[in-house]
């Protein structure tokens, strides 16, 4: 277990087999900013070192008009590890006001390579503000965001990153779920972002475009039905998307269906369906139980005993197995067959729950 500061909050974590790393976000005085970040590293069991600050002069930016994007943290195969976040320098871009003169955020990442300390923040401009950071198996970095259709890709060993575009339209919980080198998939809604009280985000249909030796296919609909949000995890053995529809009585109604290499299988709704987190090197899939929308309120049937819940979906077959908690930062390994749970008992502490079959 960790001790954290007054303040200072799990916002990410990576492992590898043996080690694990937890990204921090801290208070930072004299700004009004989401603060700083730090990062802790050490063994899967055993002592951590103190954490390192890797923000260095840029703060993390608050956000109006547009999404909040929460910094993310990611590994490599090589042990190389990736951080990426909003970034500002002064009191007007940190409260980021959309489309003001002089309230520009940019699109920060730091670097850490194995044996050395994590690099200075730098600016990366093809990539959309709000990115989480990826790698493939071969070391390819990406950068994608949750409203944006555009990926920043830097290939294995560099960090020069350049821009695709999966998709021109308007788009919200865009997803790139990734399951080899070069290969994965990315999904989203043909719907509208919007953080505007008179302009409410507008729902759409799910969208898929396969990523083949790092090319992105045809896109497919797996639903026509207005979708209000949508995740993806990619395995080797196949991908699973999950979506959530309004249903009449104002709840959200999960759906869920699993693609091959002969295309998508049937949907799954409701209490059938579950939610793709992540997934380790090995097919390990982490999931949230679906809650059906006829479930809420007085009277409702009971909505099951992983409703809401996470869980572990084991390769090859066996039970599924609960989550000690909830909710909390959620990691797969890239290699080999472990996830990590980052969740807080308390205000002080952090607690790491490790999974292995």
């Amino acid at each position: 277990m960790v001790t954290a500061a007054r303040g200072e909050e799990a916002i990410g974590v990576v492992l590898s087999p043996r080690e694990a790393a937890v990204l921090l976000d801290y208070v930072k005085p004299h700004i009004d900013s989401r603060g700083g970040l730090r990062i802790a590293y050490g063994p899967l069991s055993g002592r951590w070192s103190e954490p390192q600050t890797i923000s260095g002069r840029w703060s993390v930016g608050w956000t109006n008009g547009r999404a909040l994007g929460q910094p993310s943290l990611a590994l490599s195969p090589d042990g190389a590890m990736l951080v990426a976040w909003d970034g500002c320098l002064t009191q007007r871009a940190c409260y980021g006001v959309a489309g003001e003169r002089g309230a520009q955020q940019r699109t920060l990442v730091a670097w850490h390579r194995p044996g050395r300390p994590f690099g200075h923040p730098t600016v990366v401009r093809a990539a959309p503000l709000g990115s989480v950071a990826q790698f493939d198996a071969a070391g390819t970095a990406y950068l994608s965001a949750r409203c944006s259709g555009t990926v920043a890709i830097a290939p294995a060993h560099t960090q020069r990153f350049r821009r695709s575009i999966v998709t021109s339209g308007t788009v919200k919980s865009f997803t790139l779920a990734l399951s080899g080198a070069g290969q994965g998939l990315a999904a989203w809604v043909a719907g509208a972002c919007s953080y505007d009280d008179a302009a409410p985000p507008q729902p759409g249909a799910v969208l898929v475009r396969l990523l083949r030796a790092s090319r992105f296919l045809t896109p497919f609909a797996l639903t026509a039905a207005p979708a209000e949000s949508a995740a993806a995890v990619a395995t080797p053995a196949g991908a699973t998307v999950g979506w959530y529809v309004r249903a009449a009585n104002g709840a959200e109604e999960p759906f869920s269906a699993q693609i091959g290499a002969n295309g998508p299988g049937a949907t799954q709704q409701g209490a059938d369906a579950a939610i793709p987190v992540t997934a380790d090197g090995r097919g390990d899939v982490v999931l949230r139980g679906g809650r059906a929308a006829n479930t809420y309120g007085p009277g409702a049937p009971s909505p099951g005993l992983l409703a809401d819940k996470l869980f572990v979906r084991p390769a090859g077959g066996g039970p599924d197995q609960p989550a000690p908690a909830a909710d909390g930062e959620v990691a797969a390994a890239t290699a080999g067959r472990v996830i990590a749970l980052a969740w807080s008992p308390d205000v002080t502490k952090l607690a790491l729950s490790i999974w292995r079959p």
